[in-house]
């Protein structure tokens, strides 16, 4: 017998006919504030055309791009343009915690120390001539520095997926993604769901996240699966109802 199958879970499968197989995606996507605790929640629902099989599923991240400069005043005991060479590191480190307005060192003063700051690009060359001692003007100098953003493999955060429809919960408790999904260096940035996940049309799939470390960017989260067409109650399926009896006619 040569009719086609569609795999409804793991070790099984389901006789459909000439029923199409599309593959198809379910894209959710979030704005990280850097705020750890902070809940975005995001939800698609599921087109009338077919029921969406979910079998994987996977994430990137994009970093925030804003860079963050700073860079110490001139002191009032001294000339105006001074050079990298001597500027002191507690220089550095009071114009950071007054570019976070922070009176101590602060959460984001002590991030931005662990993460690294370095000198801004459109400056770097010029404040390393003559062996750093060039002299540096008040708008070059308050500039001079740069906070080095999080990298994208130190992002943490838990996860949720939900559907709404049925009130059913996919987990226990949010898993944090390192744990379920792996780092977002490409080291395994996706799982195989244990058995594929199936929502019904018009079912609305809801997936939550909870921010766990400071990092800025988007976040994009993906279902993956498929669709199968012509299922009985469907456009699809009246679509193809009716090519039917034409045929028999």
């Amino acid at each position: 017998m040569n009719m086609e199958t569609v795999q409804t879970g793991v070790g099984e499968a389901q006789p459909f006919g000439a029923r199409r197989t599309i593959p198809f995606d379910y894209a959710f996507r979030y704005t990280l504030t850097g705020e750890p605790g902070t809940v975005l929640k995001s939800t698609v629902t599921v087109s009338i055309e077919a029921i969406f099989t979910a079998v994987s599923i996977g994430y990137g991240v994009i970093p925030a791009v804003t860079p963050l400069t700073f860079g110490p005043p001139a002191p009032s005991d001294v000339e105006a343009d001074r050079s990298l060479s001597n500027i002191s590191m507690g220089e550095v480190l009071n114009s950071l915690k007054a570019k976070f307005s922070e009176a101590e060192i602060g959460p984001k003063t002590g991030t931005a120390l662990q993460d690294g700051i370095k000198l801004n690009p459109a400056f770097a060359e010029i404040a390393l001539l003559q062996d750093g001692t060039a002299q540096l003007n008040n708008g070059i100098r308050t500039q001079l520095f740069q906070v080095v953003g999080s990298p994208p493999e130190q992002i943490q955060f838990l996860y949720a997926i939900f559907d709404e429809g049925s009130g059913r919960e996919f987990q226990n408790d949010p898993i944090l993604n390192i744990a379920g999904l792996g780092i977002s260096n490409g080291d395994r940035p996706f799982r195989y769901f244990a058995r594929p996940i199936t929502f019904t049309p018009h079912s609305t799939i809801r997936l939550e996240v909870t921010e766990v470390s400071d990092f800025q960017g988007e976040l994009h989260v993906s279902l993956h699966g498929y669709k199968v067409l012509g299922g009985a109650g469907t456009p699809t399926g009246r679509v193809q109802q009716g090519m039917s009896r034409n045929r028999r006619r």
